[in-house]
């Protein structure tokens, strides 16, 4: 009997290290929040569509709005417009793109000091 309580205390205590290990392994809740997340894209306000949405060290709600702002401001010089504003929302943004004529595939990275929002999108022409 006395053998088999310190079993399982052994096993016990080897679990919860284990446990801890892992735990560390990960990082705090707060850690995680900040990692790379792909989020739900938002509503395409014109010809085309947004095809992903990746965040970092910033909310989902956050990098929807900036997606937009950046289409505003891109989309005003026409649908094959460039954004020329120095910062959107506060953000730095470039823009990597390739086109054909029906159509443009665009890659947007745009940063605030150590938060990154990045979309990618395809308008059509």
């Amino acid at each position: 009997m006395r053998l088999r309580i310190r079993w399982v205390a052994l096993a016990t205590m080897t679990l919860t290290a284990l446990g801890a290990a892992e735990a560390g392994a990960i990082g705090s809740p707060e850690r995680a929040a900040r990692a790379a997340a792909s989020c739900a894209v938002p509503d395409y306000p014109g010809s085309g569509y947004f095809t992903s949405l990746t965040v970092r060290r910033v909310s989902c709600r956050t990098g929807r709005r900036l997606a937009l702002a950046y289409y505003r401001c891109r989309t005003k010089n026409g649908p094959a417009g460039r954004c020329k504003r120095a910062r959107v929302l506060r953000y730095r943004c470039h823009e990597l793109r390739t086109s054909i004529e029906t159509e443009i595939n665009g890659r947007v990275t745009c940063k605030r000091g150590r938060k990154r929002v990045i979309h990618t999108y395809q308008q059509n022409l």
